[in-house]
């Protein structure tokens, strides 16, 4: 079963939503939970499956809070 397109543009339209409520976080933990909710998105777009989603997000994490520190 193929998820729409809708769906999808929900679970993003959430997730950003979710995000800006974030306004006291340190710069370090924004970064990081931003590139999670990146490389998770595109972990899922190039995979289809959880696996890759987690894969994403970690890795999207850990290269987000390593940028913040520059």
């Amino acid at each position: 079963m193929k998820t729409s397109t809708i769906a999808k543009l929900t679970v993003v339209a959430a997730l950003v939503s979710s995000m800006t409520a974030c306004g006291s976080m340190s710069r370090t933990q924004t970064h990081a939970a931003v590139g999670a909710a990146a490389g998770g998105a595109l972990g899922y777009v190039l995979t289809g499956g959880p696996i890759g989603t987690i894969a994403g997000a970690a890795a999207g994490g850990l290269i987000g809070a390593g940028t913040a520190r520059r």
